[in-house]
């Protein structure tokens, strides 16, 4: 028997330290500002580590982010 609390969480959850370790939601960046890979001020996201880490490469996305929809 497991007792889950978290099942996942999306690249739009929030991450946050709480003190004691890293969290990763509930709460959302939402499409707009979005994570702060976007480009538009949004907070830290799990997609943010996702490309901090190389698992998102922004070269293979179209130029459509930043404040004047011209960045990967």
């Amino acid at each position: 028997m497991m007792s889950i609390h978290t099942v996942a969480a999306g690249g739009g959850s929030i991450l946050f330290f709480d003190g004691d370790r890293y969290r990763a939601g509930p709460e959302s960046a939402g499409a707009n500002p979005g994570p702060a890979a976007y480009g538009k001020g949004g907070p830290l996201t799990v997609t943010d580590c996702n490309v901090m880490v190389g698992k998102i490469q922004p070269e293979f996305f179209p130029k459509v982010f930043g404040k004047a929809g011209n960045l990967p």
